[in-house]
């Protein structure tokens, strides 16, 4: 299917009670269970709730990825990402990149004991001089907030591959609509569903 088609067919789940074809919302906090131990998958909404899990299923599809998950922010995301990594581990950031994300590496993520190096990564040979011995990924941003500079993602990810480093690529201003990350290479793409909106 073409992205167009992904986005408005979704992950094409139908609602088994109802048969309905969009994706019913679920605002229920709680399930009901069959009986004891017998749970239907649901439980309560804030660990899984269908339309949520729909959600995830769609933004895999259009990603053209494995899995999807959806989060209340952007930087609860992020974060969720860095939560991967011990203390110790080495990360290359793009020198520009959003002040949240920015603000999370340096007043949360150091005390934790992560470690950043920033640089212009749109030249591959800026990368090359920030490696270290236990650097773990590469996170870029392209095109980078607020500066609108461009990486070559598909470069970035093959230098990754080539020592073993997740490239892990904010995929925010561009959308899955015009920039798929993981068909270039990438292992993990965030966005943030706020901040980009189009009109065809």
């Amino acid at each position: 299917m073409k992205i167009d088609t992904k986005l408005v067919q979704g992950a094409k789940e139908h609602e088994s009670e109802t048969g309905a074809i969009s994706t019913p919302i679920y605002q229920s906090a709680t399930f009901r269970h069959k009986a004891l131990h017998e749970s239907t998958g649901y439980d309560y909404s804030r660990e899984k709730n269908p339309t949520r899990g729909n959600l995830e299923k769609t933004i895999a599809l259009i990603e053209n990825g494995t899995a999807g998950f959806a989060f209340t922010t952007g930087m609860a995301a992020v974060s969720a990402i860095f939560d991967l990594f011990s203390a110790g581990d080495h990360f290359i950031v793009c020198e520009d990149l959003y002040g949240g994300s920015y603000r999370f590496f340096e007043e949360i993520c150091r005390k934790r004991g992560l470690e950043f190096s920033y640089a212009d990564t749109r030249k591959i040979e800026n990368i090359i001089q920030a490696f270290k011995k236990n650097t773990r990924a590469l996170y870029i941003e392209t095109p980078t907030n607020p500066m609108m500079r461009v990486s070559d993602i598909a470069e970035i990810a093959k230098l990754a591959k080539s020592k073993n480093l997740l490239t892990i690529v904010d995929n925010t201003f561009l959308t899955p609509y015009f920039q798929r990350p993981l068909e270039l290479g990438a292992d993990i793409v965030v966005e943030s569903g706020t901040k980009f909106h189009f009109s065809f």
